[in-house]
Protein backbone atom coordinates (compact mmCIF):
# COMPACT_ATOMS: atom_id res chain seq x y z
CA UNK A 1 0.00 0.00 0.00
CA UNK A 2 1.46 3.38 -0.90
CA UNK A 3 2.34 5.64 2.05
CA UNK A 4 0.09 8.42 0.78
CA UNK A 5 -3.02 6.18 0.99
CA UNK A 6 -2.81 5.11 4.62
CA UNK A 7 -3.38 7.91 7.13
CA UNK A 8 -0.79 8.00 9.90
CA UNK A 9 -1.72 6.49 13.23
CA UNK A 10 -2.04 8.82 16.18
CA UNK A 11 -0.51 8.25 19.59
CA UNK A 12 -1.71 9.12 23.09
CA UNK A 13 0.48 11.73 24.73
CA UNK A 14 0.79 14.02 27.72
CA UNK A 15 -1.43 17.04 27.31
CA UNK A 16 -4.18 15.23 25.38
CA UNK A 17 -7.69 16.36 26.39
CA UNK A 18 -9.61 14.36 28.99
CA UNK A 19 -11.84 12.69 26.39
CA UNK A 20 -8.82 11.47 24.41
CA UNK A 21 -7.13 10.05 27.51
CA UNK A 22 -10.49 8.47 28.46
CA UNK A 23 -10.27 6.44 25.26
CA UNK A 24 -6.84 5.23 26.35
CA UNK A 25 -8.26 4.33 29.77
CA UNK A 26 -11.06 2.36 28.04
CA UNK A 27 -8.51 0.34 26.07
CA UNK A 28 -6.41 -0.43 29.14
CA UNK A 29 -9.39 -1.43 31.28
CA UNK A 30 -10.91 -3.63 28.59
CA UNK A 31 -7.58 -5.37 28.06
CA UNK A 32 -7.22 -5.83 31.83
CA UNK A 33 -10.62 -7.51 32.12
CA UNK A 34 -10.42 -9.57 28.95
CA UNK A 35 -6.93 -10.92 29.70
CA UNK A 36 -7.93 -11.94 33.24
CA UNK A 37 -9.56 -15.11 34.56
CA UNK A 38 -12.85 -13.12 34.36
CA UNK A 39 -14.09 -14.56 37.64
CA UNK A 40 -17.00 -12.49 39.03
CA UNK A 41 -16.29 -13.85 42.53
CA UNK A 42 -12.70 -12.56 42.37
CA UNK A 43 -12.76 -9.59 40.01
CA UNK A 44 -9.50 -8.50 38.46
CA UNK A 45 -8.59 -4.95 39.46
CA UNK A 46 -5.91 -2.42 38.60
CA UNK A 47 -4.61 0.31 40.91
CA UNK A 48 -4.66 3.99 40.03
CA UNK A 49 -0.86 3.90 39.99
CA UNK A 50 -0.74 0.91 37.63
CA UNK A 51 -3.23 2.62 35.33
CA UNK A 52 -1.12 5.77 35.29
CA UNK A 53 1.97 3.73 34.41
CA UNK A 54 0.10 1.90 31.62
CA UNK A 55 -0.74 5.36 30.25
CA UNK A 56 2.95 6.30 30.24
CA UNK A 57 2.69 8.50 33.32
CA UNK A 58 4.36 8.48 36.73
CA UNK A 59 2.48 6.23 39.21
CA UNK A 60 1.74 9.26 41.36
CA UNK A 61 -0.36 10.69 38.52
CA UNK A 62 -2.96 8.02 39.28
CA UNK A 63 -4.65 10.46 41.66
CA UNK A 64 -5.37 12.76 38.70
CA UNK A 65 -7.34 10.25 36.62
CA UNK A 66 -10.78 10.81 38.16
CA UNK A 67 -12.09 12.81 35.18
CA UNK A 68 -11.00 10.23 32.61
CA UNK A 69 -12.41 7.41 34.72
CA UNK A 70 -15.65 9.37 35.17
CA UNK A 71 -16.05 9.65 31.39
CA UNK A 72 -15.54 5.89 31.03
CA UNK A 73 -18.05 5.21 33.81
CA UNK A 74 -20.58 7.66 32.36
CA UNK A 75 -20.50 6.11 28.88
CA UNK A 76 -20.89 2.64 30.36
CA UNK A 77 -23.86 3.69 32.48
CA UNK A 78 -25.46 5.54 29.55
CA UNK A 79 -25.32 2.29 27.59
CA UNK A 80 -26.45 0.05 30.48
CA UNK A 81 -23.06 -1.63 30.69
CA UNK A 82 -21.23 -2.38 33.93
CA UNK A 83 -19.24 0.66 35.00
CA UNK A 84 -15.79 -0.41 33.82
CA UNK A 85 -14.16 2.33 35.90
CA UNK A 86 -15.00 0.32 39.04
CA UNK A 87 -12.08 -2.05 38.47
CA UNK A 88 -9.65 0.79 39.26
CA UNK A 89 -8.85 0.82 42.98
CA UNK A 90 -6.76 2.61 45.57
CA UNK A 91 -4.05 0.13 46.56
CA UNK A 92 -4.31 1.03 50.26
CA UNK A 93 -8.11 0.87 50.51
CA UNK A 94 -8.72 -1.87 47.92
CA UNK A 95 -11.67 0.19 46.68
CA UNK A 96 -12.37 2.79 44.01
CA UNK A 97 -12.34 6.47 44.94
CA UNK A 98 -15.25 8.39 46.47
CA UNK A 99 -16.57 9.65 43.14
CA UNK A 100 -16.80 6.27 41.41
CA UNK A 101 -19.56 6.05 38.79
CA UNK A 102 -22.00 3.12 39.04
CA UNK A 103 -25.35 2.25 37.56
CA UNK A 104 -28.35 3.23 39.66
CA UNK A 105 -28.96 0.74 42.46
CA UNK A 106 -25.60 -1.01 41.97
CA UNK A 107 -22.56 -1.03 44.22
CA UNK A 108 -19.02 -0.81 42.91
CA UNK A 109 -18.54 -4.43 43.98
CA UNK A 110 -21.50 -5.52 41.85
CA UNK A 111 -20.17 -3.48 38.94
CA UNK A 112 -16.76 -5.16 39.25
CA UNK A 113 -18.39 -8.60 39.17
CA UNK A 114 -20.58 -7.67 36.19
CA UNK A 115 -17.58 -6.24 34.32
CA UNK A 116 -15.90 -9.65 34.52
CA UNK A 117 -18.77 -11.40 32.73
CA UNK A 118 -19.24 -8.80 29.98
CA UNK A 119 -17.78 -9.52 26.54
CA UNK A 120 -16.01 -6.18 26.13
CA UNK A 121 -14.53 -7.26 22.80
CA UNK A 122 -18.08 -7.21 21.40
CA UNK A 123 -18.37 -3.50 22.29
CA UNK A 124 -16.76 -1.06 19.88
CA UNK A 125 -14.23 1.35 21.34
CA UNK A 126 -15.98 4.69 21.90
CA UNK A 127 -14.69 7.40 19.57
CA UNK A 128 -13.04 10.46 21.01
CA UNK A 129 -15.96 12.49 19.62
CA UNK A 130 -18.47 10.41 21.59
CA UNK A 131 -16.33 10.64 24.71
CA UNK A 132 -16.09 14.42 24.24
CA UNK A 133 -19.91 14.62 24.24
CA UNK A 134 -20.06 12.54 27.45
CA UNK A 135 -17.45 14.79 29.06
CA UNK A 136 -19.25 17.97 27.96
CA UNK A 137 -22.54 16.71 29.39
CA UNK A 138 -20.85 15.88 32.71
CA UNK A 139 -19.21 19.32 32.90
CA UNK A 140 -22.55 21.01 32.14
CA UNK A 141 -24.24 19.30 35.13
Amino acid sequence: MPDDVAPPLRYFKTGDPVHVRAQQVWLILVSTVMSSARNPRRPTVITYGDLAEAMGMDRRAGITLNRQLGVVGDICVANDLPALNCIVINDRLNAPGDHVVTRRGRTWQQEQADAMTTDWFAVRVPTTGTLRKIRSAAVAE
